[in-house]
């Protein structure tokens, strides 16, 4: 299909996209950790040198030091440290006004009135508040106009607890508990959700674009700049990011009523941010079928699937002699070793010479959830059978280290571990979480697929694979093949460029009518 030449998505198009300038934001990826998300944001800035860049990254504390070797095409790379201290007060000469004061503690009384309505006009249905986007866009863009860019401190000193307990007092006759909010766990919640706002404060230099690699406060990054100089927000999610900040604030100490009203703000963040993106392009198709639940226009959603450089994946070589199950990727909750390490421990009643081999860095703050899996590998008496082997340069070391690749995550996008394993031609068993299954079908003849948190089915898959040798190698070398055809990285960064040249054309128009039905036919 031809875009209209009125278009100007089209004379964006006639005119080339050369040294189109983009702003990628992440959340504690790239370029500071390794991993699937970083190695994504790597494969753009690394496959558009003739782009240039702005790196955004928003890290946890101030001295955050940079592990990757970042290209010449990025022009800058911020490190935003959302988690650093507040330092009391502010500079004289930036002390609010009594006026100024007000107007911030009003436009907080908006925002968490919008994020917890009164109880006489919502319902609540399966312990969630069906969100308007319109009131919350509304609220929040008083709050960052309030603030200035400097909702950083502000916040620091003006906690929105307050504006919380006055939500919270209408809003909960509607919840089916006696639902308490104390002061404490108001604060609490409050921390946590005035931080993801502060991320809004981030400055960054003249772009074209805004590609946000996560919802949540990334994205809030992008969508201030769009609503403060109209440029364009894309958003691509990996895992899903709602779905993991539900599952990692259920392992926290919050109390009920305080995780509540910080999911309820988490969730009403995303549901703004996908309405308001002007595209939506996730790595999986199960992943477009959250935003979608969540309020998102189908029609500006396209998968783009994760890719890798086929001419680095050339087969593995022989399989180890002593059977051996590898794992690769971060030391997380998310990756779920504990299912892993039961799961071996049922596969040594079986193959007793079975070995574990567990590589991967362990990020800052994760050392403790380590010693827990040290805990459970010791207490089912596998130790003699588990090495650690840490970070690896690439994958390609742990792939060939296994009989079989595992993945035992409670949450994925499209996970590069499995993708680089089936491009080698090892066998992965996986949970199916995420994309997963779009990887490796549901049929076996791809690899293992079994239900997340099921030690016992993840076990009984492996056994599948490690006791027949045939199978491996039938399944590995299909496995290779479907991987080759599908999963290649030059069709990814083609498309992501496509995409942006589109976005870049059309920051100032909505898309109805003819260039919907034009941004689909793009992507098909």
């Amino acid at each position: 299909m031809t875009p209209p030449a009125s278009a100007p998505w089209a004379r964006a198009r006639r005119r080339g996209a050369d040294d189109m300038r983009i702003a990628l934001i992440n959340e504690g990826t790239y370029p500071v950790n390794t991993g699937g998300v970083s190695t994504w944001c790597d494969q753009l800035v690394s496959g558009m040198p003739d782009h240039t860049w702005e790196v955004v990254t928003l890290t946890g504390g101030s001295r955050t030091p940079i592990t990757w070797t970042v290209p010449s095409q990025v022009r800058s790379t911020t490190l935003y440290p959302v988690w650093a201290p507040v330092r009391a007060g502010l500079p004289e000469s930036q002390l609010l006004t009594r006026r100024r004061r007000a107007r911030v503690r009003a436009a907080l009384r908006d925002l968490w009135a919008a994020i917890l309505p009164p109880a006489e006009t919502i319902t609540v249905a399966d312990g969630t508040v069906r969100h308007d986007p319109a009131l919350l866009g509304a609220a929040l863009r008083e709050l960052l106009a309030a603030g200035g860019g400097d909702l950083f401190r502000l916040l620091g000193s003006e906690s929105s607890a307050e504006a919380l307990l006055d939500a919270w007092w209408g809003h909960s006759p509607a919840l089916d508990r006696s639902a308490r909010l104390s002061v404490g766990d108001a604060v609490e919640a409050a921390t946590l959700v005035d931080r993801t706002l502060c991320a809004t404060d981030v400055r960054f230099g003249d772009v074209d674009v805004v590609h946000a690699s996560s919802n949540g406060s990334a994205a809030l990054v992008g969508l201030a700049r769009k609503w403060r100089d109209g440029v364009p927000l894309i958003l691509t999610e990996h895992g899903v990011y709602l779905r993991e900040r539900y599952l990692a604030l259920a392992g926290t100490q919050l109390g009920w009523s305080a995780r509540y009203a910080v999911c309820t703000a988490l969730r009403a963040f995303c549901v703004l941010v996908y309405s308001e993106a002007d595209l939506l392009l996730p790595v999986s198709d199960f992943n477009a079928r959250w935003a979608v639940r969540l309020g998102a226009d189908p029609a500006r959603i396209h998968t783009v699937r994760n890719g890798v450089d086929v001419s680095t994946m050339t087969p593995v070589g022989p399989e180890p002699e002593i059977p051996t199950i590898s794992f690769v990727g971060r030391i997380d909750p998310l990756k779920d070793l504990e299912t892993l390490v039961r799961a071996y421990a049922l596969v040594r009643r079986e193959l007793p010479a079975t070995r574990l081999r567990i590589f991967g860095p362990c990020p800052t703050g994760n050392a403790r959830y380590k010693e827990s899996i040290e805990e459970t590998i010791d207490e089912l008496g596998v130790t003699d059978g588990v090495t650690w082997e840490g970070p690896t340069a690439g994958p390609r070391p742990a792939v060939e280290a296994g009989s079989i690749v595992a993945l035992s995550s409670v949450s994925e996008g499209l996970p590069f571990t499995t993708i680089e394993a089936m491009m080698c031609g090892r066998v992965t068993v996986n949970t199916d979480v995420g994309g997963v299954s779009e990887a490796v079908g549901r049929d076996g003849r791809l690899g293992g697929l079994v239900p997340p948190r099921d030690p016992e089915a993840f076990a009984e898959e492996c056994l599948r694979f490690l006791t027949d040798d045939r199978l491996r190698e039938q399944t590995g070398q299909r496995g290779r093949e479907h991987a080759l055809e599908s999963f290649a990285l030059s069709s990814c960064i083609d498309t992501f460029r496509g995409w942006y040249e589109i976005a870049a054309g059309i920051h100032s128009d909505h898309f109805t009518g003819g260039a919907l039905e034009y941004i689909a036919s793009v992507a098909s």
